[in-house]
């Protein structure tokens, strides 16, 4: 596949499923009502893991063909064409005459058959070379987009992550120690992440992709409303969320033209949170969920500097 029809690939299936995440903004009132926030976040994944692959299905939505190239005959070649010859009946001749002409030396052949024949010469033409085409430079102008995109990202993250790691302090506290094991094992997780305090951060959040850490606010207390917190930053980490957001980053920065895009990566985000939330209060009676919802707007209230999609917190 050249890089112009890769080109016209992309953009189709970027106006293709930008069409679909506007039905599905459009519908998301109703479709919260009938489906639970963790469907939805499949269904973004599925978009997001579409949007990567800029190759055309056979059932797609929209699909652009290009023409085939003619070729045009290079300078220099020829065609031979040969006329049909129609067929003449022999003239009778004399015998006299006939045998005149037999008589008649004939001459010599020539040595150089094509030194009796020689071919116009035919002028020189002169050919300019044609500048890149507008396909070629959207091209360019796509890529240079995505690596900006992509190099603004990782700087903005690694920036933010050096800045932030500089004021962690190991958690020593025994019983929030035990707390978090507890949690951690509640959540599903082989054992729990490492966890420091952090004196820049207002709220919990989970960091790393191969070495998680959790990271905790100054003022954070061991008490069972705290728990339930603890258990969504675990769930974080066990459902692989860090990956997904890495996903929809990816997705964005691709498409980083497509507005509707950066929408369905802030309303993904959005629903990580919420399918966590959901499986923290699964079995919790009416006490434990007032209990939950009053730590989350004690924990909102508090301002959050937004960095990315990196970490725990969108």
């Amino acid at each position: 596949m050249s890089g112009t029809q890769l080109l016209l690939n992309g953009f189709g299936l970027s106006l293709s499923a930008g069409a679909a995440i506007l039905v599905l903004l459009l519908l998301r009132s109703g479709i919260a009502r009938r489906y639970s926030a963790r469907w939805r976040c499949v269904v973004w994944l599925l978009l997001a893991v579409r949007l990567l692959i800029p190759l055309p299905l056979e059932s797609g939505i929209l699909r652009i063909e290009l023409p085939q190239r003619l070729s045009q005959p290079q300078y220099g070649q020829s065609a031979a064409y040969s006329l049909p010859q129609k067929d003449a009946a022999p003239v009778p001749q004399a015998a006299g005459q006939q045998k005149k002409e037999n008589d008649t030396e004939q001459p010599p052949a020539s040595p150089d058959p094509e030194a009796d024949f020689q071919q116009p010469e035919t002028p020189p033409i002169l050919l300019q070379k044609a500048g890149p085409s507008a396909l070629s430079v959207a091209c360019g102008v796509w890529v240079s987009g995505i690596l900006l995109c992509a190099a603004g990202q990782l700087l903005r993250y690694f920036l933010w992550r050096r800045q932030t790691l500089r004021w962690n302090r190991p958690v020593q506290d025994e019983k929030l120690l035990q707390q978090i094991a507890a949690e951690s094992s509640a959540a599903g997780l082989s054992r729990p992440p490492r966890a420091y305090y952090n004196a820049k951060l207002p709220a919990p959040l989970v960091l790393g992709y191969f070495r998680p850490m959790l990271l905790l606010p100054e003022v954070f207390s061991s008490e069972p409303a705290m728990g339930a917190v603890l258990r969504h930053e675990c769930i974080h980490l066990r459902r692989g969320d860090l990956f997904w957001k890495l996903l929809f980053l990816a997705a964005a920065c691709v498409h980083w033209f497509n507005p509707l895009v950066w929408i369905m990566r802030g309303t993904a985000h959005h629903d990580l949170e919420l399918a966590c939330d959901e499986a923290v209060l699964v079995g919790t009676d009416t006490s434990q969920r007032i209990l939950y919802g009053a730590a989350l707007l004690e924990h909102a209230k508090k301002p959050v500097a937004r960095v990315d999609a990196f970490h725990g917190k969108a």
